[in-house]
């Protein structure tokens, strides 16, 4: 069978599969209270996990037809290091989630909808649930992710985006014939996304009473559309009630019952609440007991757990391949129950299992050369761009450089404590008092990361290329 007519067929079966007409994601926001929320809603129980991803971890791309096919020409040369920590509920594994938010209050999620991805051949590409994860580890507002939204395209199905964050802005993400369609500010005047697209729901919402026409809303209407109810409760929330059960409330107006999965997320307070058709009392853990730095393991929940209950922070356990290859196995199983792929269940259940595993680049020469580009410092305001050029060396197997700023606070400043393991290029600055702490990726595009400075609570980040 030709490959691409074979990635089309797995497409469409697998979107079949996730189909619904009932996932959506919606924000909250007042005065005094902020949420997110959203319900997946499929045709069979669905298993999941929570994640605490951290910070300063390395990343490599994989896309769809990378892992359902035999084409070795088919994956991602994408490669990052994570900026910021996030929590992310998954259904395929690790580094593949169906929705999250950062540390910084960055929310996005997926829904079914008509999307058809361009195929543009000139530009890097990722499997669109580690596309999401790529938002999370490298943004922190709306504005962020839409100024990057043309540099990477993505593959798999037909799922569309909702994105939102702390400042309050939202934005739809959609492609329609492979061109990203967004709404957002004044083309998004209510933060409520569906399986449909967003242009037609809001025409159909736009008739009835409060939002420019005049047909009467009854929430008790069992034939009336979910959307509708949804965009009538959260336009008339009054801070009255517990604002996260009344997520959960709106969440059910619009399934129609209790979700697959239901998730809310208090961005004021950095709270994370769910629950499971299959366990449908309200669980919730702190965002804040975790620590997103790379210097503890990553964190995981099996939301499906029927023993929790209540605040389940002290639940999470360190992450174990074991746990995610299980999550794999489960959610092939429900793939191939629905159709036949070019690659054996097995070997789709190990790559899902493995795509947070990173390849191993060591060598020392690798890095040796004069690199030049930007780095942006924190401010009080816009962060500070200076230019930046980073010398590195090696003799007799020993690394050694100098770094220069155009601000002058870097003047070939001694590189001290470098390690460079993995793909990962670690270093400390010493200048004017003040010490720069870098881990950087390295990679075909590449030098980039984070760094923190002393008595600096924000991180700077920094992109440099060999001259």
């Amino acid at each position: 069978m030709n490959f691409k007519i074979l990635l089309i067929t797995i497409f469409v079966t697998v979107f079949n599969f996730f189909n619904s007409q009932a996932c959506s994601s919606f924000m909250l926001k007042t005065n005094t209270e902020h949420i997110f929320g959203h319900n997946l809603d499929t045709g069979g129980p669905m298993p999941g996990m929570v994640f605490i991803n951290n910070s300063g971890t390395l990343k490599t791309g994989h896309t769809w037809a990378q892992l359902t096919s035999v084409d070795m020409n088919a994956g991602s040369n994408i490669s990052w290091v994570s900026k910021y920590g996030s929590v992310t509920f998954n259904a395929f594994g690790r580094e593949l989630p169906d929705g999250g938010m950062n540390e910084k209050g960055l929310f996005i999620w997926e829904m079914t909808g008509g999307t058809t991805f361009d195929e543009e051949a000139n530009r890097p590409r990722l499997f669109m649930s580690q596309w999401m994860q790529y938002q999370l580890d490298n943004f922190n507002s709306v504005e962020e992710v839409l100024n990057n939204l043309s540099a990477i395209g993505l593959d798999g199905w037909n799922w569309h985006f909702f994105i939102a964050d702390k400042q309050g802005v939202t934005a739809g993400i959609e492609f329609i014939d492979g061109v990203a369609i967004v709404s957002t500010k004044n083309n998004m005047p209510i933060s409520l996304m569906g399986n449909g697209r967003y242009s037609d729901d809001l025409s159909f919402i736009e008739e009835f009473d409060g939002f420019g026409g005049n047909i009467n809303i009854d929430l008790t209407d069992k034939n009336l559309p979910g959307m509708v109810k949804a965009a009538k409760m959260i336009k008339e929330y009054n801070d009255s009630d517990s604002i996260a059960n009344y997520g959960f409330d709106i969440l059910e107006s619009i399934s129609g019952k209790v979700s697959k999965w239901a998730i809310i997320f208090d961005v004021k307070n950095m709270i994370a609440y769910f629950r499971t058709a299959d366990h449908p009392t309200i669980k919730s853990f702190s965002i804040k007991s975790f620590d997103f730095t790379n210097s503890t393991p990553v964190q995981i929940l099996n939301i499906q757990n029927e023993n929790l209950s209540g605040d389940v922070s002290s639940d999470f356990i360190d992450f174990n391949y074991m746990d995610n290859y299980n999550l794999a196995v489960e959610i092939a199983n429900k793939l191939y129950e629905a159709d036949e792929f070019e690659i054996s269940k097995d070997t789709l259940i190990n790559r899902m299992a493995s795509v947070y595993k990173t390849s191993n680049i060591n060598s020392i020469k690798k890095i040796d050369g004069t690199w030049v580009g930007y780095a942006e410092y924190p401010t009080t305001g816009e962060p500070a761009k200076v230019d930046w050029k980073i010398i590195i060396e090696s003799i007799d197997g020993k690394q050694s450089g100098k770094i220069t700023d155009s601000a002058g606070l870097l003047a070939d400043t001694e590189m001290k404590n470098i390690i460079f393991e993995n793909g990962i290029l670690k270093f400390t600055v010493y200048s004017y008092g003040y010490i720069f702490k870098i881990s950087a990726n390295v990679s075909g595009n590449g030098i980039e990361g984070i760094f923190d400075i002393s008595d600096e609570s924000r991180k700077g980040n920094f992109h440099v290329q060999l001259d």
